[in-house]
């Protein structure tokens, strides 16, 4: 499990300890009153903001579509981290300037959010089945928007699911965009507690220390206890900077939340789907290895990376990079950003986005 998580509901309700422990943000949703809206698509400007359900994989799924011109603009589709963070009220609020440029399509992936259901199978909440339903989804937008390609988007655990569909499907890709990316997780993890501790002993955090020491010798790992590690860890990364830059906790990020946007929140509702996911696809994501498993990709390839993120660590992003084989490659660092660079530095994000549509090889 990687980022934003239960932990956003633990502290709405100020449980500290736990609140700590849990990966990433939680802004997952549940509609009130009618479920969706109808699609609101201006055929004079074609702009379009339309919430769906479509079936992937044989399950319901939620996404949002959002942009100002479907017919010119290409199709840029949204991977979220977790596993099962969505992360749609945040781009929602932050990121709304990439409609000018892009189709943008959310997505709330199974088990999610708008797409948690607590009928879905345990058995199909696999990694494998994720890039299956990322590309049947792929292939519906392909076709509603009579595109050839799109541009794909994946954030921290969605960048686990992003790069593998990017090597299995590359005819579906324009450009694979990688933020904060997955590399190799049991390496990252370890360097991120040696970095909590680091932090600890510079200040003489006692409390600190007593709970990340005795995680050393085993850290990381699977099963229960493995995940109570994870929270642990997660914990003090948090408070030492190494997922938001410069800060303790998250507040900063939720002030910027559009209040309109709340209105699809459900955190009950949404913590459910969270630990669901996590639970079931923790064990994938801890055992990634991209300099095993994916050592080319035949797309173009841009990383977006915090300068001081120790959720998916900077310096073993920039190994890989300079390992993956690709067509094109490029590394954009973040230099005010650790681990959740769209929302730390929107309005850099944003215009990196637009530079990399119109970048000279997207030409060729």
């Amino acid at each position: 499990m990687t980022r934003f998580s239960v932990l956003f509901w633990l502290m709405k309700n100020r449980n500290i300890n736990a609140l700590g422990g849990m990966l990433g943000l939680l802004a997952l949703f549940t509609m009130a009153g009618n479920a969706y809206a109808q699609p609101l698509t201006d055929k004079k400007t074609d702009t379009i903001h339309s919430l769906e359900k479509v079936t992937l994989g044989g399950i319901k799924q939620t996404i949002l579509i959002t942009g100002s011109d479907t017919i010119n603009n290409p199709i840029l589709l949204l991977l979220h981290g977790g596993p099962g963070f969505s992360e749609l009220r945040f781009f929602r609020s932050y990121n709304t300037a990439l409609d000018s440029g892009f189709t943008v399509v959310n997505w709330d992936q199974r088990g999610t959010g708008l797409s948690y259901d607590p009928k879905i199978p345990v058995s199909s909440m696999t990694l494998d089945q994720l890039i299956e339903d990322t590309h049947q989804l792929i292939g519906i937008l392909k076709k509603k928007f009579s595109k050839q390609k799109i541009f794909l988007v994946g954030h921290s655990w969605g960048s686990l699911l992003g790069i593998s569909v990017a090597q299995r499907y590359p005819e579906d890709i324009q450009a694979y965009v990688g933020v904060g990316q997955v590399v190799s997780m049991r390496e990252s993890e370890k360097i991120g507690l040696a970095y909590a501790i680091k932090m600890a002993e510079k200040e003489h955090n006692t409390k600190a220390l007593l709970e990340l020491r005795p995680l050393t010798a085993r850290y990381p790992s699977t099963g229960t206890s493995g995940l109570n590690d994870l929270f642990v860890q997660r914990k003090w990364l948090m408070y030492f900077g190494g997922v938001v830059h410069g800060k303790r906790n998250y507040n900063d990020i939720f002030k910027g939340i559009t209040a309109g946007e709340n209105k699809l929140y459900n955190d009950s509702l949404n913590a459910e789907g969270e630990m669901f996911s996590i639970n079931a696809l923790w064990p994938s994501l801890l055992n990634a290895d991209l300099f095993k498993s994916i050592p080319k990709l035949t797309v173009p390839v841009f990383f977006i990376t915090g300068r001081f993120d120790y959720n998916t660590n900077a310096k073993l992003i920039a190994r890989y990079f300079n390992f993956l084989s690709a067509p094109h490659k490029e590394l954009i660092w973040f230099e005010n950003s650790a681990h959740i660079m769209p929302f730390e530095e929107p309005e850099k994000f944003n215009e990196v986005m637009k530079e990399v549509k119109n970048s000279e090889y997207m030409k060729q």
